[in-house]
This record gives C-alpha cells, sequence and structure tokens, in this order.
C-alpha cells in the first residue's frame, strides 16, 4: 500500500499527470449530472479521451474506461478518475506506464 501511494505522490508531481486528473475529475462530474441525455454524455467522453490520449499517450485502460463509459447507468461511476489514478501508480521513473 505504501508502494502504491508513494507511486501515486511521484507521478502527480508531474504536470500532465495534474492535468490528466484534472480533466477526468471534471469529466466525471459533468457526466454525473448528465446520465438522462447520452447524446451529450458521448460528446463529453469523446472529448475527454481525446484529451487525456493528448495527455498521456495511448493507453489500453483509457479504451477500457471508453468502454465502460458507454454502457448505460455505470457513467455514474468516477471511471475516468478512477483510471488516471490506477495509471499514475503504474507511473515508471522513465515517464512511460507499465
Amino acid at each position: 500500500m505504501m508502494q502504491i501511494t508513494r507511486g501515486l505522490k511521484a507521478a502527480l508531481q508531474t504536470p500532465r499527470w495534474r492535468w490528466a486528473l484534472l480533466v477526468a475529475v471534471v469529466s466525471d462530474s459533468i457526466g454525473f449530472g448528465l446520465g438522462l441525455i447520452p447524446p451529450i454524455q458521448w460528446v463529453v467522453d469523446a472529448v475527454t479521451v481525446l484529451v487525456l490520449l493528448r495527455v498521456l499517450g495511448f493507453s489500453w485502460p483509457l479504451m477500457v474506461a471508453l468502454a465502460v463509459e458507454a454502457i448505460p447507468f455505470l457513467e455514474v461511476f468516477p471511471t475516468w478518475t478512477l483510471v488516471v489514478l490506477v495509471m499514475a501508480t503504474r507511473e515508471r521513473p522513465s515517464g512511460q506506464v507499465s
């Protein structure tokens, strides 16, 4: 547990991880209110994944999060935030995600 906490702290000291987390939290917050309006929610998720891909680069966990967000009623779960946090804990010192 300590290693995860240490890895998360180290990763979040870099601007790209802070931006990614900010985008994820904002998207999940907006998405929570848009659960009853799927077309707008899809646009928010599409923009979110494009921004996260730009900030973090391609990663399969981002694609899985996009698939989960497409499932009705799961969009209220903070998928983007959790995926970014998990990816940040797996950050290697070289800056590459494992």
